[in-house]
């Protein structure tokens, strides 16, 4: 009776608090997730980030201006001595002052800024690139835990009935032993195999609620929030292996990451070339200067004022590590086009060995699917025999495990094929769109 009650607590309260919540489909979670999941938002940041500097203001194609000012104070006082007479001067201020403003612009740079600019955008599209890696990820690891969650409360159901069933299987093993029907070997291996199942059931449940918590810390969630999973999945996305390699080489997202990095580093070279090129300035500006002297000899005081103009030229006639530069960009972008070429035949590889195992995992998903109903009906037939005595409880118990692991097998080839589809997703570089 003991484990009777134990196992109903267990099951009230994993079960009955999860009928009163709100089923959470697998589209509802990802759009939580695609809204609030902290690698995500990290990764909307960066891209932020490199779209504000891939502006032609911040790669030196606008000018320069800038303004200056200032005023000095002298207070001087003294003696003016000639042959004829010494005249004694009263302490009197004088100043300085100068206000202007002044615009400097690169004319030519060697085309340094073009590159500059166009390293910009180019990692502005590398950080739109790595967004849509990182999203693509964290949907793949959505996929993996949702499923799991979901593998597991169909697979705690199971033990469920197992446990159920070995409630009752007990209860028939004790009533056989008292009416001298059964030995007592059976009541002791029903009672162990009853023990067998609680403990599975309990760790089953352990399990379920670890990964609950993880599936909130991948969608934001509060971790604590509670949810019943929406199991209904549909598996039927079909591909051919053309499809997948064909799209897998135009599309995957780490393959359009290295060619789009390939074309960053073509700039970098030509921004090194740039280095060997004059640089030709312009600058333009307007000054006032004036001067107020109380005790000068004749002048008393000046003003200066006008516009100014001119061209500046700067040519780097020799610099050795200029050409190291360009020599390293050379070889940066040498090795980049090696690691493309090896990337297209991983890329081609994994895209032939994820349609292999997506296509083999719905064979066995149908195979299991046969292998349940065949066991539900061997179960069927042992529980009749078994109750009329026609059969031991040792024959019965293997007929209730053939159940149980046909059932949870079933249950993990319907979610492992459903995360081999959106690994083929992933690889064709269509699962982010």
């Amino acid at each position: 009776m003991k484990y009777s009650i134990l196992t109903t607590v267990l099951l009230l309260v994993l079960f009955g608090s999860l009928k009163a919540q709100n089923k959470l489909t697998f589209d509802q979670a990802l759009a939580l997730t695609l809204e609030n999941n902290y690698d995500i938002q990290m990764a909307q940041v960066d891209e932020e980030i490199a779209e504000s500097s891939a502006s032609k203001a911040n790669n030196g194609f606008l000018p320069t201006v800038t303004g200056t000012a200032g005023v000095n104070w002298i207070r001087t006082g003294g003696e003016f001595e000639t042959r004829a007479e010494t005249r004694e001067l009263e302490p009197n201020n004088s100043y300085n002052y100068n206000v202007g403003a002044t615009a400097n612009y690169t004319l030519w740079d060697g085309q340094g800024r073009r590159y500059s600019y166009l390293q910009a955008k180019g990692r502005h599209q590398l950080s739109e690139l790595q967004l849509q890696l990182t999203i693509q990820n964290t949907i793949l690891e959505l996929s993996r835990i949702y499923h799991e969650v979901a593998r597991l409360e169909e697979s705690t159901v199971a033990l469920k009935d197992a446990v159920e069933i070995s409630i009752e299987r007990k209860k028939r093993a004790v009533y056989a032993y008292e009416y001298g029907q059964a030995k007592m070997l059976d009541v002791l291996n029903a009672k162990v195999d009853l023990n067998s199942d609680t403990i599975a059931l309990m760790t089953g449940i352990q399990e379920f609620e670890n990964l609950k918590r993880s599936l909130n810390f991948i969608m934001g969630q509060i971790i604590e929030q509670e949810f019943e999973i929406d199991s209904i999945t549909d598996v039927n996305k079909l591909f051919t292996e053309s499809q997948v390699v064909l799209a897998a080489e135009q599309n995957n997202l780490q393959l359009q990451l290295v060619k789009s990095n390939q074309a960053l580093i073509g700039y970098s070279v030509g921004a090194a070339q740039s280095a060997w090129l004059p640089t030709i300035g312009a600058n333009a500006g307007y000054n006032y200067r004036g001067q107020d002297d109380p005790n000068g000899a004749f002048v008393l005081g000046s003003r200066n004022f006008g516009p100014q103009a001119g061209l500046s030229l700067s040519w780097n006639l020799f610099n050795g590590s200029v050409n190291t530069q360009v020599r390293n960009a050379k070889l940066s972008l040498k090795n980049s086009q090696i690691e493309q070429q090896s990337l297209e035949q991983n890329i081609k590889s994994q895209a032939l060995n994820a349609y292999a195992t997506y296509r083999n995992l719905l064979f066995v998903m149908k195979a299991q699917k046969d292998n349940v109903a065949t066991s539900e009906d061997n179960f069927n037939r042992s529980e009749e025999s078994y109750k009329l005595g026609q059969i031991s409880s040792v024959e019965f118990r293997q007929a209730q495990l053939n159940l149980l692991n046909s059932e949870q097998a079933l249950s993990r080839a319907k979610y492992d094929a459903k995360n081999a589809e959106y690994q083929v997703l992933a690889i064709m570089g269509e699962l982010v769109r």
